[in-house]
């Protein structure tokens, strides 16, 4: 367990909320705005709405994590992991379907990938610096 009264993990929840936000922030727009979105990334004829959903509660998993006076490293971990196994999973999805959504469509994946890997690095220095002052 991770004790979250220390210096080190005011960094490691500022992480984990501005990933909170951000996560918000998009499923809601994908929740009440999927029909734009697809329009945005140029794609028709899929549900995007689950999508929106998972970002969602998503969100308040990172928001009820950011907020526990203890945490388990593991859960950490984990977030990190599915943050970089979201940026794999856009870069896959950018090199082998590219032709299938528009020019802004491209630009928004890249973007969202880019700002999810921001949080997956900043999430793990902060747990880095953390595990080193608790030591």
């Amino acid at each position: 367990m991770l004790n979250l009264q220390c210096e080190a993990a005011r960094s490691l929840n500022h992480a984990l909320r501005a990933n909170a936000i951000f996560s918000a922030v998009s499923g809601l727009i994908i929740v009440f705005l999927h029909a734009t979105v697809l329009q945005w990334l140029g794609i028709s004829g899929i549900s995007i709405m689950a999508l929106g959903a998972g970002l969602v509660l998503f969100s308040a998993y990172l928001f009820w994590m950011s907020g526990r006076e203890q945490l388990q490293k593991s859960l950490v971990i984990g977030v990190i992991a599915g943050d970089w196994a979201w940026v794999m999973g856009s870069v896959l999805l950018i090199a082998f379907k590219a032709d299938g959504f528009s020019t802004f469509g491209l630009f928004l994946l890249t973007d969202v990938a880019l700002l999810v890997m921001i949080f997956a690095i900043w999430q793990q220095r902060a747990l880095t610096r953390l595990a080193s002052a608790v030591n």
